[in-house]
């Protein structure tokens, strides 16, 4: 059980907004295991475009304002309530007190593709401009963690005021759960952990995506949903999509799922689970068997924790189509533990693959961690990772390989190791600095190998790494031949305070950087406290097992 919490509504529209918030790295905090990264505010951001507030589907957008998505419409009444489907006597639609209009964009969506199928095939009469239903009216066998899913013949929008609503029909009077689309904030508990949300309701293409609180379906129930008129309305502002009654949209659950070798997860529904998360929670605590959890292709808006579970396999279908996001921040759930999109927290021998994790947050929405990773032994391999402001933290042997990586602000960070084996490492939106590292003189930072760092193409000024020398003095960043971008400055590397002499044992490390020709770059105008490698030194560098505390992963 979980309750609601309040918050104003003038912060959820900072998801929407520039915030203005600061870019300034906090100092370190203690959480088990690794050494953790925590919660004071940055300084040092510009701002940005908030972006659209409609998730529209496509392909995913590296700009800012991808984050919200089903902005609701201006306030007032959604027009006629036609196009109901009432089920019949019994409790009628669902209602719930009205409250003022939701801020426009709380619900993170950018990057939404097609929703895909409904799903389980609607039985019986859809509300008129409805074309399918998640889980289908009548279904059985439902995940406990099924998000529901209404697709409409064009895209809906979210109304000014609204619920949607979950009643067991063995109890109909007694409401199992409920999203009033005009509250002030919604909160959850994830993996165990209290985290504030965004509204629960998200717009893919056509399709509207509801997210009931978590574990308050039980095994083997049969439910019915109403959504109440206004909920969802069309271009006009007409109310579409109402559900009124007990037998108007019913759903059965299945038998509750198991922790199994192999855990296939599909949103609309053909396995055992439903979402990310509820595969995470099946799995016992601290255990060790080794697992492949297999996430079909679709659009997850989830939060992900992931705590002390370790040998285990997260597998997308589809490196672009199986993407899992959230407009988590800083804003929304301050510090370092609980912003990130997904936290992977002492969960050594971990593999994460072919998938996109992406933090929806728009430019200044504050920092907004799409990883984190505190564990070690972690493989990140042919995976997406986007954000704008620390996209990327790592604490304890992470290998990424092969893979994306996109932001603007110090979006790879942390105390490392973290070794990058041809990756693309992207500036977008404007400049800011790619690395901080705050590794000790012990360990190595963060390593780039045969890598390409790019940026858009309006971007210059971009740094390498930049780093206060007074109190990381032993950072390590390196990069041995990587393709390198006009956006990188000449200088390439930014060292704080100025004419500091505080540089001695500062780590920063370029060998045989080249154009995008092949060319190799003129480095001349480096930072002099920066340094050109030799060959040896290079080859040494190059040995996996060199940086990442004697883990040589293949």
């Amino acid at each position: 059980m979980s309750a609601r919490f309040s918050f104003p509504i003038g912060y959820l529209t900072l998801l929407l907004a520039a915030c203005g918030g600061g870019s300034d790295v906090p100092p370190m905090e203690q959480t088990g295991g690794a050494t953790a990264l925590p919660s004071a505010g940055r300084s040092g951001s510009s701002a940005g475009s908030a972006g659209s507030a409609q998730s529209t589907g496509g392909a995913a957008s590296s700009a800012a304002g991808a984050a919200a998505g089903g902005a609701p419409p201006s306030a007032g009444t959604a027009g006629a309530s036609g196009g109901a489907l009432n089920g019949g006597a019994g409790s009628g639609n669902a209602g719930g007190p009205s409250a003022a209009a939701a801020s426009s964009g709380v619900s993170g969506g950018g990057n939404a593709g097609s929703a895909g199928s409904a799903g389980g095939g609607s039985v019986g009469p859809l509300p008129p401009s409805v074309t399918g239903l998640f889980p289908g009216s009548g279904a059985s066998g439902v995940c406990l963690d099924a998000p529901l899913t209404m697709t409409f013949a064009a895209a809906p929008s979210i109304g000014s005021k609204g619920t949607i609503a979950v009643y067991a029909k063995a109890n109909p009077n007694t409401l199992v759960d409920s999203v009033d689309i005009a509250a002030s904030g919604y909160s959850d508990v994830i993996g165990g952990q209290t985290r504030n949300l965004v509204r629960p309701v998200f717009i893919d293409g056509t399709s509207a995506v509801i997210y009931l609180r978590r574990h308050k379906l039980a095994a083997n129930t049969a439910y019915f949903v109403t959504v109440s008129a206004g909920t969802f309305v069309d271009a006009q502002q007409n109310a579409i999509g109402t559900v009124s009654g007990p037998t108007a949209w019913t759903f059965t659950t299945g038998a509750a799922p198991s922790a199994t070798p192999a855990m296939p997860v599909n949103r609309t529904g053909s396995g055992p689970f439903c979402t990310v998360q509820g595969a995470f929670d099946a799995i016992p605590a601290n255990d060790a068997t080794t697992r492949t959890i297999t996430v079909a292709a679709g659009n997850y808006h989830e939060l992900l924790y992931l705590a002390g579970k370790k040998n285990l396999t997260v597998r997308g279908a589809d490196r672009a189509g199986t993407v899992i996001q959230y407009p988590n921040n800083d804003k929304l759930n301050p510090g370092t533990s609980a912003r990130p999109l997904f936290f992977a927290n002492g969960t050594t021998d971990l593999t994460i693959q072919n998938l996109t994790i992406y933090n929806t947050t728009p430019q200044d929405g504050s920092q907004a961690e799409a990883l984190r990773v505190q564990a070690d032994r972690v493989s990140v391999r042919d995976v997406n990772l986007k954000s704008l402001q620390d996209t990327l933290l790592t604490a304890g042997s992470v290998y990424v390989v092969n893979s994306y990586l996109e932001g603007n602000v110090d979006f790879v960070w942390g105390n490392g190791p973290t070794y990058f084996d041809r990756c693309e490492i992207k500036t977008v939106g404007r400049a800011g600095a790619i690395v901080q590292a705050r590794n000790g003189a012990s360990g190595y930072g963060y390593v780039f190998v045969d890598s390409k760092i790019t940026s858009d193409v309006k971007v210059t000024g971009q740094v390498l790494a930049r780093i206060d020398a007074t109190v990381y003095p032993a950072s390590n960043v390196a990069y041995l031949n990587c393709q390198m971008s006009s956006g990188i400055a000449a200088k390439g590397w930014t060292i704080t305070p100025a004419g500091t002499s505080a540089t001695g044992q500062l780590r920063l490390w370029e060998y045989q950087s080249t154009d995008a020709s092949g060319a190799l770059l003129n480095v001349s105008g480096r930072d002099p406290a920066s340094k050109q490698l030799s060959a040896s030194e290079a080859a040494n560098l190059r040995n996996k097992s060199t940086v990442l505390n004697g883990w040589n992963p293949q």
